[in-house]
């Protein structure tokens, strides 16, 4: 059974600034995503093996706010729920009536997910960033992170149209958004999440 959400759990590291072309391709990142305050819309996501093939199909909602705010819902063939607070992060999987806990530490605000709603400062000093006919092409500084790449594309409004992510093994998951809202009104409430009753808790410290 594959869960496609671990991918946004795949952390990142920290490194030195970037300098010449890639500062400035950080820049332009970072002046795209400083208006979104908060974003929200729907997403569809594809998992492909190291050869191009298949793996899951899947399909969502998804809700963010600056400063590390998260709500992450994917829907059929296996529901699950990420939610955190920017202390926090809950991830529970309705099928297995479990939900893990853990506190957020700096390598988890660095996530993918979480960069449409992170500090746009941190871009320089966590990727090397690339433009490439307005694909933005971010690799993590610490070799060893299991995030290997990730690209980021807009749409002609300056929304986040597509993300491509690759991980440690060669595995990619595409994502297209839609329905996109820049900066909607979002209570606290939604990234915030009380376990149903019978549900086990799992804390990971």
């Amino acid at each position: 059974m594959i869960r496609t959400l671990s991918i946004f759990l795949a952390a990142l590291g920290f490194g030195l600034g970037a300098t010449g072309a890639q500062a400035d391709a950080s820049e332009e990142l970072s002046r795209l995503l400083q208006p979104l305050g908060s974003i929200s819309g729907n997403f569809r996501q594809v998992l492909k093996d190291q050869k191009g093939k298949t793996l899951q199909k899947s399909s969502g909602n998804f809700s963010v706010q600056r400063p590390g705010k998260l709500r992450w819902q994917t829907g059929e063939p296996f529901p699950q729920l990420l939610v955190t607070d920017n202390k926090q992060l809950w991830l529970y999987d309705p099928d297995l009536e479990q939900v893990t806990v853990r506190p957020v530490d700096n390598r988890m605000k660095e996530t993918p997910a979480l960069l449409l709603g992170g500090k746009v400062e941190d871009i320089r000093s966590s990727f090397s960033v690339e433009n490439k006919k307005g694909a933005y092409y971010l690799t993590p500084k610490r070799a060893s992170a299991p995030f290997k790449s990730m690209v980021i594309r807009f749409n002609s409004q300056g929304l986040p149209s597509a993300m491509t992510v690759r991980d440690g093994m060669g595995q990619t998951t595409d994502i297209q958004f839609d329905g996109l809202q820049a900066n909607p009104r979002l209570s606290s409430s939604i990234f915030n999440f009380k376990p149903p009753k019978g549900t086990d808790i799992i804390r990971d410290e």
